[in-house]
């Protein structure tokens, strides 16, 4: 029997094991709809963060087709943060045309978070909020504000699928270009709140 609870303590102390975990909460937009996994956004900036000796697990709360009521209703549950989350990226995305609705749950997850004291990045939506309403929302509730989803993504075929209007969803070297871009963000608030 002591040898096993050696065995258990030793396999959670195991430098293997990654310090902590970041949960990015979103739509298809963070989920990268129609890209191979090995490209998406959160496997990418794992591997960006891993290749500065970040030891973080970058999970993907990323729901097609998501609306900010339904993801209030799993942030906390099975597949939501765990013990383990140290920083939540937030995209609540465009799927609810009603503007007050998505609006107004999204700032519900803001708060909840807030309540919790969990370090928040925010990324809106264009259609949804202006660039103005977006950072006084994060800024309400303490979050840090990232921009929209797409900012500074090339509008070309190679970094959008042009599956919808607008140029659509961000291909393969769309999501990992804007993992690039949201590296130094997260960078700062890690060393802000000395997570570690």
């Amino acid at each position: 029997m002591k040898a096993l609870l050696l065995a258990a303590a030793l396999a959670l102390a195991s430098p293997n094991s990654p310090a902590f975990e970041i949960f990015a909460l979103g739509t298809s937009n963070t989920n990268c709809k129609g890209v191979d996994r090995k490209e998406s956004f959160t496997v990418h900036l794992q591997e960006l963060l891993r290749a500065e000796s970040i030891d973080a697990t970058v999970i993907n709360g990323g729901v097609d087709g998501d609306r900010p009521v339904w993801m209030a209703a799993r942030l906390f549950g099975a597949n939501g943060i765990t013990p383990e989350t140290r920083l939540v990226i937030f995209e609540p995305g465009p799927n609810d045309k009603n503007v007050l609705a998505n609006v107004e749950h999204a700032e519900k997850i803001l708060a909840q978070l807030q309540e919790r004291k969990m370090p928040v990045i925010y990324i809106s939506s264009r259609p949804i909020q202006t660039a103005e309403a977006a950072q006084a929302a994060a800024q309400k509730y303490g979050a840090y504000y990232y921009g929209y989803w797409g900012r500074d993504v090339p509008f070309d075929r190679t970094h959008r699928q042009y599956d919808m209007a607008g140029g659509g969803h961000m291909a393969g070297p769309g999501c990992q270009l804007w993992a690039k871009n949201m590296l130094p963000l997260i960078k700062s608030v890690l060393a802000e709140k000395n997570i570690k």
